[in-house]
């Protein structure tokens, strides 16, 4: 790619990122695009469900080592670091990704923490950073995904999630696999995309990618008090994070951009970091309709 390409391209990824309008990527061998607007990328390069060494390279460039989506150490102790652990805690990741969060949490209380993840192949670039930083004692990988994997019943004293729930359809099942998982006075805490309201004809999807609309199972806020209420457990007010997510989000993009500037990218790149970029384009768009919220659940077992 030319001085005169990238220059082109990072003038309409910005304009792309700042704009209001409907978007919508270009295949660069479609005849039906704005040459001076669309970013024009093979479409065929990028799945949500497969995360490349492109991407992860990519997400790395945006969220920082290890991590795979926004968030820094402080959001991140925020969200779990009041649960009181200690080095005897057990601890239970519901969605490791990178293993930003375990790697935070391990290092701050010197806990075990067992660790699930839903897309395996993310898994070699988690056991790549924790043994470059040493934690590998630390951080056990369970076989299976959330609603696959087998727990022990009563055994941990918090499990935590990031943004793992809305791509579960039976949200049910998993609070109630994970009630039994853990100990007296467990802390079950996470984080996840609900729907501003619960009807069923709510519009939620025109400002989220069509590509993410197919995997996902967004609900309410009343729903999910309506299933903590059938559960032995105690739930604290439910706090908003929107606002400090778009926050992050937009940090990650500053990055992306000093990135652009300052290294040469070819094709493959730009496939995958403009269509990348479209996902995290779409849900803070969302978000900032408010007709999407990122809030953080609280609650804890009483028996």
């Amino acid at each position: 790619m030319s001085e005169e390409q990238q220059k082109s391209l990072l003038d309409r990824v910005a304009d792309w990122w700042e704009s209001e309008d409907s978007h919508k990527l270009a295949d660069k061998d479609s005849v039906h695009h704005d040459k001076d607007q669309n970013i024009r990328v093979d479409l065929k390069k990028f799945e949500l469900e497969k995360w490349t060494e492109q991407r992860i390279n990519i997400l790395e460039i945006l969220w920082g080592r290890g991590t795979r989506i926004p968030g820094d150490e402080d959001l991140n102790r925020e969200l779990f670091g009041g649960a009181g652990l200690n080095s005897k805690s057990k601890i239970l990741d519901m969605a490791v990704g990178l293993g930003n969060c375990a790697r935070i949490i391990t290092k701050d209380s010197f806990a075990h923490i067992d660790v699930v993840e839903a897309y395996p192949n993310l898994l070699p670039h988690l056991i790549k950073v924790i043994k470059e930083e040493k934690l590998s004692r630390f951080i056990s990988i369970l076989d299976g995904d959330l609603t696959k994997v087998k727990l022990k019943q009563a055994k941990y004293d918090l499990i935590y999630g990031r943004e793992a729930m809305f791509k579960i359809e039976d949200k049910n099942f998993i609070l109630k696999k994970c009630l039994k998982a853990l100990a007296s006075h467990g802390q079950l805490i996470f984080t996840d995309f609900v729907l501003d309201h619960d009807a069923a004809s709510y519009d939620i999807f025109k400002n989220w990618s069509e590509r993410e609309k197919s995997i996902v199972y967004p609900i309410s806020k009343g729903a999910y008090n309506h299933m903590f209420n059938t559960l032995k457990m105690q739930l604290y007010p439910t706090m908003d994070y929107s606002k400090q997510y778009v926050h992050h989000v937009n940090i990650g993009w500053r990055r992306l951009e000093r990135h652009l500037k300052n290294h040469k990218i070819d094709e493959k790149f730009v496939d995958v970091m403009a269509q990348e970029s479209d996902l995290w384009l779409s849900r803070v768009r969302a978000l900032r309709s408010g007709k999407l919220k990122l809030l953080k659940f609280h609650a804890v077992l009483q028996k």
